[in-house]
């Protein structure tokens, strides 16, 4: 693994121009588009809530700690935005007992709270969500003890399984925890292969190549079980393959060294792209933010990364990165000089093809030296170039968040945004929040501090392609994570 600098590759200028041409993707009003082309064969994405007319969604989490610890542990959030009532057949999928179900009803406007380690105990469960008449939407939050509180870590619930999951982020130096976790959802026994991707090459550990895991079950890897060869790592990715079947993959990452702080739970990604998105970066003295860039191909990829930040002209924050094949190579925005403190977003490109998984680690550094980082991967650019137009949080914060929302707007054209509390009734427009306008390729931070958005569901809604990012209090600072997208527009 090799730290990415702040370097001009001759290729940069060709790179930038043709991502200045590709990121503001909406460079066409919404009604001036193809007719709609079907027997198209859906592929992993992120995770969508679904239409509100199928028959049945379904949702897969990673898992949350279940040891019985006190304060260790987590919750399913799952939202029912739908004026009709529901029920949700809940699975538990532990990697020491059998499977368990339970209906949970879901009213209308509703969201219900499920304690997953009050369930079933585990190293790790996760779950298998199944909404009975379709819609709703899920999220699942682990819980972890800090100092004088509790801290969490968000991350969507995940609408696909798939046979092949990736991890750009890891972090194995010293004590520091990294577990993979993967789940099997299905009645059919799944063979998987776990691939490391690590500074002395890839590594393919005996132990996790051809490693059985049982219907409706899971298996916990250690990436720094000694002789694997990945402990000791500032960086190491990881590629899990399915020999048949597909799984659900989620990562759970402790350190507490100086350079990350507490325990973090997430979903891996399932799939390669050319171009990733990221809406809420930060720069400055108490931030400390890295990307990952996962190079699984067999071939060399150079990709650009152009940063947007607010009084900077676009192309003026890039830079320029090398991943060898097989390696992952990282970039902290401290390097970029041209970025100024504050907020970002950004996106990752190359021309070569769907050939890189980029993840980042954000950790936040509290007045008394305590630190919470949060590890998610970008929002990867789909075969078919739709994007959304909505997003949805399970639910809202349970304390105010100042900047508690980050939208940018993919689009050349400017766009009429509107966020909503989901209550009892349905959507109401939250106080200052509602028909905002958002001017072409730009971007707007909103607090989440009225009364109106504290615990309930959110749904924001633009005229045009967004990305929405949200942060949550955890251990007396915010963690963040992606909202849950609407269906792909456009």
């Amino acid at each position: 693994m090799r730290l990415g600098v702040n370097r001009r590759h001759p290729v940069l200028v060709a790179l930038l121009a043709a991502v200045v041409a590709l990121v503001w993707v909406g460079s066409r009003p919404l009604g001036d588009v193809e007719p709609a082309t079907f027997n198209v064969a859906p592929e992993p994405w992120i995770p969508v809530v679904p239409r509100s007319d199928v028959l049945e969604s379904v949702w897969f989490c990673p898992g949350v700690p279940a040891t019985g610890e006190a304060d260790v542990g987590g919750v399913v959030v799952i939202t029912n935005p739908t004026a009709e009532p529901t029920d949700a057949l809940v699975t538990f999928v532990s990697d020491t007992a059998p499977a368990e179900e339970t209906v949970v009803p879901v009213g209308a406007f509703e969201r219900v709270l499920v304690d997953v380690d009050a369930e079933m105990a585990g190293t790790f469960v996760a779950t298998i969500v199944e909404m009975i008449g379709g819609g709703g939407l899920v999220e699942q939050r682990a819980f972890h003890p800090a100092e004088g509180s509790i801290g969490q870590s968000a991350t969507p619930c995940t609408t696909t399984v798939s046979p092949t999951w990736f991890l750009a982020d890891g972090y194995t130096v010293d004590e520091a925890s990294n577990l993979v976790i993967v789940s099997n959802p299905s009645a059919d026994q799944v063979v998987v292969d776990v691939a490391f991707h690590t500074r002395q090459g890839i590594q393919r550990p005996a132990a996790f190549t051809g490693l059985p895991i049982a219907p409706r079950s899971l298996r916990v890897i250690d990436v720094a079980t000694p002789g694997a060869g990945a402990r000791g790592e500032t960086s190491v990715g990881v590629t899990v393959t399915a020999a048949r079947g597909a799984v659900v993959v989620g990562r759970s990452q402790a350190a507490d060294d100086g350079v990350r702080g507490g325990p973090v739970v997430s979903l891996g990604s399932p799939v390669i792209a050319e171009q990733w998105w990221f809406a809420d970066g930060e720069k400055g003295p108490q931030v400390a933010e890295r990307f990952s860039v996962l190079n699984p191909t067999d071939d060399e990829v150079e990709v650009s990364v152009v940063f947007f930040a607010e009084g900077v002209e676009i192309g003026a924050a890039a830079s320029s990165l090398v991943v060898p094949a097989g390696e992952v190579v990282e970039l902290e925005p401290g390097s970029v000089s041209a970025l100024p403190e504050g907020r970002h977003a950004v996106v990752f490109s190359t021309l070569q093809g769907a050939s890189i998984v980029v993840d980042r680690a954000l950790t936040r550094v509290g007045e008394g030296g305590g630190r919470v980082t949060s590890v998610s991967a970008g929002l990867p650019v789909r075969r078919d170039g739709l994007l959304p137009t909505s997003w949805y949080l399970a639910a809202g914060p349970s304390v105010p968040v100042p900047g508690g929302l980050t939208i940018v707007n993919l689009d050349a054209l400017p766009v009429t945004v509107d966020v909503r509390a989901i209550g009892s009734a349905g959507p109401v427009p939250v106080p200052g929040l509602a028909t905002l306008e958002l001017p072409g390729a730009g971007s707007v931070v909103l607090d989440l501090v009225d009364d109106a958005v504290l615990g309930r569901p959110l749904v924001v809604t633009a005229s045009g392609r967004i990305l929405v990012e949200r942060r949550l209090p955890s251990a007396g600072l915010v963690t963040g994570s992606w909202a849950i997208a609407g269906e792909p527009c456009c």
